[in-house]
């Protein structure tokens, strides 16, 4: 093999990929393939399922975990059919976290690793394509955009249920860069990298003693209040949590039992209600599964 070629080509097809233009232009998309608005859950499912899935013996075989997990066909469809499956269809199942409980090399951590190097690798696809508003530090679904009252028109229109409101920092730029202007913001597509933390996240408990919240939902950025003049200013937070990064795609929490309790307040709104308060700001939307 040569690897210089191989890169080369995998730099075209990076280039390839890559996609910028107005909401206008995004709404276009939308109708042609309403999937890109698919929510964290039904975008994982798809994955799982578009793998390939096949009867043996009366059960359905998931062909996506085939590579490394073995011996759990029977938790592994029950995991997909009763969690998954529903929760794609945003029934009452998706508010709640994921938790994987078992003795020591059961496959937990491999699982999760799988699901989250798919989803990376799913994101490229057509079929896994994922935009968001162009320089929001939580890449937000750029459907937050349309008023409230004109989403049920919207979902008769094109098929798609909008869930979620505009964070504050992109309701302040909607504003101050393109006039009110919806149809002119600019949208991008994005690739999930847990490396790049672009919708893949993990959160990791230490020294309860010593962690700060910050690492989960961000923090005030006391360096710029002087430039913008008040800490409830949206600029002057630092989205660099991990909810904030692991938005739209998954987050992997680490020995939740074993975290402080401030720590897992946030996940009861996150789950039931889809947002998590940060700082002096409004309620921040955020669509991702949480895993352990």
């Amino acid at each position: 093999m040569d690897i210089l070629r191989r890169i080369e080509e995998f730099r075209s097809e990076e280039l390839s990929l890559k996609w910028e233009g107005t909401f206008r232009e995004y709404l276009d998309i939308v109708k042609e393939k309403p999937w890109v608005a698919q929510s964290a859950h039904s975008r994982l499912y798809q994955m799982i399922k578009d793998a390939g899935v096949e009867e043996v013996n009366g059960k359905r075989h998931y062909k996506f975990f085939d590579q490394q997990l073995f011996g759990l066909e029977d938790s592994l469809e029950k995991l997909v059919e009763e969690y998954f499956h529903p929760a794609a269809k945003r029934l009452d199942v998706r508010k709640r976290i994921l938790l994987l409980m078992g003795p020591v090399s059961g496959g937990k951590s491999t699982l999760v690793a799988m699901l989250k190097r798919g989803l990376e690798q799913y994101s490229r696809t057509d079929r896994g394509a994922v935009f968001a508003i162009k320089g929001c530090p939580m890449h937000e679904d750029p459907l937050h955009l349309i008023p409230h009252h004109l989403r049920e028109e919207f979902q008769q229109e094109y098929g798609v249920r909008i869930e979620g409101n505009l964070s504050p920092l992109n309701l302040m730029r909607l504003e101050d860069e393109y006039n009110g202007r919806i149809e002119d913001v600019i949208v991008e597509r994005i690739f999930f990298s847990e490396d790049k933390r672009v919708g893949v996240g993990t959160f990791s408990p230490s020294d309860p003693k010593s962690q700060d919240i910050a690492d989960l939902t961000g923090s005030i950025d006391f360096s710029t209040i002087a430039e913008f003049g008040s800490e409830s200013d949206p600029r002057a937070y630092r989205f660099d949590g991990e909810l904030n990064k692991a938005n739209r795609g998954l987050m992997e929490f680490q020995e939740m039992l074993k975290c402080d309790e401030k720590f897992l307040w946030h996940l009861l709104s996150l789950t039931q209600e889809g947002n998590f308060k940060a700082g002096r700001f409004a309620l921040i939307s955020a669509d991702e599964l949480i895993v352990k």
